[in-house]
């Protein structure tokens, strides 16, 4: 489903993951599940150009999002749903981190890597396995207030808040880098590495 760009600017697109046999290949999983949000039409933003003075990412970016603050906005929301409080995995994250990092570099939203890899082969890469995962991708963000305002708009048309206020939901993985966002919700699993988030004395 197409959507128009969001109030904060930042462009979407969402997909969800479901078990299936261990005989299925990750490529027929994803082939099976349709896009919940697609990116609004028209051009990527601009990769870099043969010609230009280059600038290394680290010094390009001065923003990184505070995951913890992130999801301690979620939770409020959650609490306010009688819902369990959210909880961050961080080998999620550093998995989400890395494909993050790759859709900066290529410059376009994906969920296949430029390795030809897709969530559940890279979460298989990091031990990470879960009945309930799913993967939103999102360009334009550079603010935690933004995200987490977005993230928390009961909008019925944002299906990312839906995911987030999932009971299904346990933990958050985030990665980042340079406006691309590779955010990553699992369920419960008895091997799922996860944490509190740190909130603070608020």
């Amino acid at each position: 489903m197409t959507t128009p760009s969001n109030r904060h600017g930042a462009r979407r697109f969402g997909v969800t993951a479901h078990a299936l046999t261990a005989a299925l290949s990750a490529a027929v999983l994803f082939a099976a599940v349709p896009p919940v949000h697609a990116a609004p039409s028209g051009p990527p933003p601009p990769g870099p150009v043969a010609g230009q003075s280059s600038v290394s990412g680290a010094a390009r970016q001065v923003y990184y999002p505070n995951v913890d603050r992130i999801v301690c906005e979620v939770n409020k929301e959650r609490a306010n749903r009688r819902l369990t409080p959210m909880l961050i995995s961080d080998p999620v994250s550093e998995t989400a981190r890395r494909h993050a990092r790759d859709m900066a570099r290529t410059g376009r939203l994906t969920q296949v890597g430029s390795d030809g890899r897709d969530l559940r082969a890279r979460l298989s890469d990091a031990n990470v396995y879960s009945s309930h995962i799913l993967e939103y991708l999102f360009h334009g963000y550079d603010h935690d207030g933004y995200f987490a305002d977005m993230a928390t708009d009961p909008d019925p048309r944002n299906d990312f808040y839906k995911a987030l206020m999932s009971p299904d939901t346990v933990a958050i993985g985030m990665g980042y880098e340079n406006r691309y966002w590779d955010v990553v919700l699992v369920g419960k699993h008895r091997r799922l590495v996860t944490r509190p988030p740190s909130c603070g004395s608020a």
